[in-house]
């Protein structure tokens, strides 16, 4: 038969061959708004920003604990629409601002929660979008894949157990790490696409997973939002003014004060350099931040400051106010959590102290960009960096420089919303 006498499709058929995209999904995930930092900041402009895209995004989230525009936290609607995403918060028991016990019950109590959700709004939504905040609400992806054959995307923050191994509250050898591992295993293997945020964090799913599934793994990572996080100068930072003496050179340090990042070292260079004029920042929350300030209290330090979580509306003067931006993980996280703090700092076009392993994803991008320098974790080698980089204003010109060229060619809130609405959009395809 020639070409030109084969039948037309029709109509029927076209449609068969290109089905429509049903852009209707729900995000599980217990940080978001007014949780405005670490995974709550990132998922909160991520489903806005997919929303300018077209997706209808309802969020089951919980209470927020800390970290909030809102200084009265307990009041939050439970039933709101923020930028045109809604926002449902399940009830869940303890808190995630408290101790270990009190975050565990939070986290497992969030699961039954989201789950009943889950089942009363089944007509509303045609894909699921699942964080590891909490690390076990992934069953309940595989759950709804199993009954109501809809695909979920998994979004990898922490690998699990081997997070909870690395900070020493659960041993390798033990059964609930070998259940949390064929766990973790079945959450991924059903997944039909797993994102993963480094690239040293792939090799770890990988070894998860058999390798025909390898395909369904997608790197996509972090970002800060082009929008609002840009380079302030100092005589137009109000941040800087209000918080900084004139003439200070700051080193800040600004996220979660948690287990797994390297902060004590910042200290001994804190007591190192005493009386040349460097301020040590930190801005945040966190287990360790009582720690710190019983250092700082027993060595009477004077050029260590601790500040608490700032308004977003903040955080572009508030990362352009340091001289240098301090981003570290403890030894032993490489590949289990990704620092993704720093994207943040190259938006404001501050250079990096990096405090991690070369070979993690951020230690990669600093070397590959010249956004920073990587140091170990001593006091002593931090404070000579810190003298090297303050009295050399050009190499921090370069360093300012290339992290600014590196984000908006890499690493905005634009380019990732693109690749994750290209990856739910083929989901939603199927």
């Amino acid at each position: 038969m020639s070409v030109s006498s084969r039948p037309r499709p029709t109509r029927r058929h076209a449609a068969r061959s290109s089905p429509a995209i049903d852009k209707k999904l729900v995000l599980l995930c217990q940080h978001f708004y007014p949780e405005m930092i670490s995974t709550g900041m990132h998922m909160t402009e991520l489903a806005t920003r997919l929303a300018e895209l077209g997706w209808q995004i309802t969020v089951l989230t919980s209470k927020p604990s800390w970290g909030t525009d809102d200084p009265d936290t307990g009041h939050v609607p439970a039933d709101m629409t923020y930028r045109g995403v809604r926002i449902l918060r399940v009830p869940t028991l303890g808190s995630q601002s408290g101790g270990l016990v009190s975050k565990t019950v939070s986290a497992l109590s969030f699961v039954p929660s989201a789950a009943w959700a889950l089942w009363k709004r089944r007509a509303d939504y045609r894909s699921l979008v699942i964080t590891t905040n909490p690390p076990f609400v992934g069953v309940l992806g595989w759950a709804v894949s199993a009954v109501f054959r809809r695909p979920y995307l998994v979004i990898v923050y922490d690998v699990f157990p081997e997070f909870a191994i690395s900070l020493g509250v659960m041993s390798p050898t033990s059964w609930l790490a070998k259940l949390w591992r064929r766990t973790t295993r079945m959450i991924l293997c059903g997944a039909a696409a797993t994102v993963v945020i480094g690239r040293d964090m792939r090799v770890l799913i990988e070894r998860k997973m058999p390798t025909h599934l390898h395909d369904r793994i997608v790197m996509i990572p972090n970002w800060s939002d082009e929008r609002h996080v840009r380079p302030v100068p100092s005589d137009a930072n109000a941040f800087r003014r209000e918080h900084v003496a004139e003439g200070r050179f700051v080193i800040q340090y600004a996220g979660r004060l948690g287990e797994k990042h390297a902060l004590e070292p910042l200290i001994d260079a804190a007591r190192a350099l005493r009386g040349t004029g460097v301020l040590f920042q930190f801005v945040g929350e966190g287990a360790k931040k009582p720690t710190l300030q019983a250092l700082v209290e027993e060595h009477g330090l004077d050029n260590v400051q601790f500040l608490p979580y700032q308004p977003m509306h903040r955080l572009a003067e508030m990362l352009s106010a340091a001289d240098l931006s301090v981003v570290c993980l403890e030894p032993g996280h490489t590949g289990i959590s990704v620092p993704s703090k720093a994207y943040g700092v190259l938006a404001s076009g501050t250079p990096i102290i990096g405090i991690l392993d070369p070979a993690g994803e951020i230690g990669q991008m600093i070397t590959e960009t010249g956004c920073g320098v990587l140091v170990e974790p001593d006091g002593e080698s931090i404070a000579r960096l810190i003298e090297e980089l303050m009295s050399d204003p050009a190499r921090r010109r370069a360093m300012s420089d290339a992290g600014r060229a590196a984000f908006l060619e890499r690493y905005t809130l634009t380019a990732a919303a693109s690749m994750y609405d290209a990856v739910l959009s083929s989901l939603s395809s199927r």
